[in-house]
């Protein structure tokens, strides 16, 4: 038998090239693929399928809804615009989970349970025909020119597509797209922005950071405080979102961890024995739920509280593996923190009896013993776009010829880093919380530069800067943007046209027309 010639090898996979039919051929294809069932997922993969789209969502874990459905139990609009800014497929939801939580839904914030989440968003996606895909992790991509033509998932499953929308928070699909994005926050002088970078709200705390070695705690980071207004790698930090009870037919009670480690809170310890903490809910903030539940979080001016200061810095550009790690960093710390404060002696009895209280909820995340699937991560890889967004454009530059949504939330960034002084102190940095004004949201800002990527959408890790982040990164903003991008994406579809070539006019009229305000209020009459 002959030898195949070289250059008839090299013709056939030109051939293959240009008719994209590359090896393995896809196990699922659908006009719109949308990564990630965050709830900006949910809408996307709603809206375009509303459109007429043959839609597929995929989604990493077992569980719908993101941090909707992981302990983040409100509509957040006590710090936005509610009845100006809100509106589409996310009032529906905020409405039906709040009833369904037996919450008053003229409430503000709207908040509600989140098993009863899951189980509104599963409703919603089942009645819209919506196709979810679970325990799928994009590993690769694949681009004919500047297209996706597919995705390949840690599973191997193959998915072919004609429009893809990255709805994770970490923005996984994007980075595999080739598209450009940052991660950490930019310098002051970068974008000429006052409230970027590295930045002191709050003044050093007299306790000093080093155990009886001269070694730092945990906790804090080594290192010399940075200056002010220098970029920082590090982005606003997360935590375990959870939800606690202290009604007994709903209680686990709180025991102490396997890993727990009491080390870990020796600067908590000596805070509170300095006096800077007298009640729990000064460190922990504690928000009241339906059902007898209180939703725990990190507390923005806290000195110490659920966050680990530089842990949430590698999660972006980390493999899966090693988020499970990071995941589980925060869930003994998050654990321990609950038991240290229950039990240990330097913490004053009235406080122990307060946290003595609670307990897990039975009823919540039963096949995790208890905790939330998701870890919070406020802000991971952020897209540079085909606009960005900066503080100038949520302050003082808010008109934009192709709004899709109308942003309202406070500028929110919790302490990102903890260092220690050279006067044997320490520092928190990285706090801001400036009131918001109400700003219209580019579609630009949701799609790629054209040469990198004509049939992306991004929806959750949007282009903006560390600042303008600060203010776009709740989900109710998501998932306005979601739908949005859900809308697009099926008419870029159906016109064959690439995202950035759609008829933004149009698109608006649509947006408008599945009840999301884009008008300023100042122009409505």
């Amino acid at each position: 038998m002959k030898p195949i010639a070289p250059l008839v090898i090299v013709f056939c996979l030109f051939v293959l090239g240009l008719t994209g039919c590359q090896s393995p051929s896809p196990d699922h294809r659908a006009d719109v693929i949308v990564y990630g069932a965050t709830p900006g997922g949910i809408t996307a993969a709603i809206a375009a399928r509303r459109e007429g789209a043959s839609v597929i969502l995929l989604e990493p874990t077992r569980h719908v809804g993101g941090m909707s459905t992981s302990g983040l139990n409100r509509d957040e609009a006590e710090h936005m615009s509610r009845d100006e800014t809100f509106g589409g497929l996310a009032n529906v939801f905020f409405d039906e989970a709040a009833k369904r939580s037996g919450a008053n839904l003229r409430r503000k914030p709207r908040v509600w349970q989140s098993h009863v989440a899951e189980q509104v968003f599963e409703q919603m996606l089942e009645e819209a025909g919506v196709d979810v895909h679970f325990d799928q992790s994009v590993e690769s991509v694949v681009k004919r020119a500047a297209a996706i033509t597919r995705l390949t998932t840690s599973r191997g499953k193959v998915y072919a597509g004609g429009v893809f929308i990255d709805a994770s928070y970490e923005g996984d699909l994007l980075a595999r797209a080739g598209v450009r994005y940052v991660t950490g926050r930019e310098s002051r002088d970068a974008f000429d922005e006052s409230l970027a970078g590295i930045v002191y709200t709050d003044d050093p705390i007299g306790v000093s950071p080093l155990d009886r070695d001269g070694e730092l705690l945990f906790g804090v980071m080594p290192g010399d405080p940075p200056a002010a207004g220098s970029a920082s790698a590090h982005p606003t930090p997360y935590n375990i979102r959870l939800n606690l009870t202290t009604h007994k037919e709903n209680f686990v009670p709180i025991r102490k961890p396997k890993r727990y480690d009491a080390s870990q809170y020796e600067l908590l310890a000596r805070c509170i024995e300095k006096g800077l903490f007298e009640t729990v809910g000064k460190i922990i903030g504690r928000y009241g739920m339906p059902g007898g539940k209180v939703e725990c979080n990190n507390r923005q001016v806290s000195i110490v509280s659920m966050s680990i200061p530089g842990a949430q810095t590698p999660w972006a550009e980390a493999s899966y593996e090693e988020r499970e790690r990071i995941h589980q960093q925060y869930r003994d710390y998050t654990h321990g923190l609950l038991w240290f404060l229950k039990t240990d002696p330097r913490v004053p009895q009235a406080m122990r009896d307060d946290m003595a209280r609670y307990g897990f909820c039975k009823d919540e995340w039963i096949d995790n013993g208890h905790w939330p699937w998701q870890l919070y991560v406020r802000e991971a890889r952020r897209m540079r776009g085909s606009y960005l967004m900066t503080q100038r454009d949520i302050t003082t530059a808010r008109l934009k010829d192709d709004a899709i949504h109308l942003g309202s939330h406070f500028i929110d960034s919790h302490q990102a880093t903890r260092y220690a002084t050279k006067d044997g102190e320490f520092i928190n940095e990285g706090r801001l919380w400036q009131r918001g004004e109400i700003y219209q949201f580019p579609y630009r800002a949701i799609t790629p530069r054209a040469k990198e990527c004509t049939n992306l959408l991004v929806p959750v890790c949007v282009s903006a800067t560390h600042v303008a982040f600060c203010s776009v990164r709740v989900e109710a903003s998501w998932m306005m943007l979601g739908e949005a991008a859900g809308i697009a994406a099926a008419m870029a579809k159906q016109d064959g046209v690439a995202v950035q070539a759609i008829d933004v006019n149009e698109l608006q009229a649509r947006v408008v027309a599945a009840g999301i305000p884009i008008a300023m209020p100042e122009e409505k009459n």
